[in-house]
């Protein structure tokens, strides 16, 4: 590569790393506004929410664009499927999340006794986390940037209390990209809805490679 070709290529790379930083310093501020709401009264939350968006929050339930929490659960969703594919082998996750996972693929290759680490399971599983992080990436996905997301997507909308009964018209509903992706442009404030769409697109992504539903409980 000549030094032209080397210096256009960093200025469109510096173009590409200004924007991030944009769009990050725009999320910042959200989970900033987001501490602000949770700490005030149930009765103001909704209000202030509103004021922060710019779009009322909630609607009421059973419509036919869903409920608004559809985007906790979305977001609720990847995560947990993320980690069940790092750590498949294991049915308790408790204590896991995204950002602790290079912590958890160590502790979880270490015996527990001994202190012997397993260096084949430990490569497995980082060689699994990577792959992964790499395809989602392909779409998008930053784990330092939608990890926070999702987590602030959880808190502000909560999930689903009540499980859709499987085959109900409800569940394949939920279970419809088109539909989810609807429910995100009508219902998710303007500033979310570009993430929230990355969000689903990932979870559609490993919906195919964990042969699951979307949605899966």
């Amino acid at each position: 590569m000549s030094l032209e070709q080397a210096a256009a290529a960093l200025l469109v790379k510096n173009d590409q790393l200004k924007r991030e930083i944009e769009h990050l310093r725009s999320l910042v501020s959200l989970f900033q506004e987001n501490q602000m709401l949770t700490s005030r009264t149930h009765s103001s939350s909704d209000s202030t929410l509103t004021d922060l968006t710019g779009k009322f929050p909630l609607l009421p339930p059973g419509g036919s664009l869903g409920h608004p929490r559809l985007l906790g659960e979305i977001a609720y969703q990847l995560d947990r499927r993320i980690l069940s594919y790092v750590f498949q082998a294991h049915q308790r996750l408790y204590g896991f999340i995204l950002l602790n996972i290079p912590q958890r693929i160590v502790e979880v290759s270490t015996h527990p006794l001994t202190g012997h680490m397993d260096e084949a399971y430990r490569l497995y599983l980082s060689n699994r986390f990577t792959d992964l992080m790499e395809s989602l990436g392909k779409l998008g996905y930053k784990l330092a940037l939608h990890a926070p997301f999702c987590e602030f997507i959880v808190n502000s909308y909560g999930i689903l209390k009540e499980r859709p009964r499987k085959g109900s018209s409800q569940w394949a509903e939920y279970n419809n990209p088109d539909f989810l992706i609807k429910m995100i442009e009508n219902i998710a404030p303007r500033r979310l809805q570009k993430d929230m769409l990355l969000v689903l697109s990932c979870l559609c992504y490993l919906s195919t490679k964990d042969k699951k539903p979307l949605l899966a409980w």
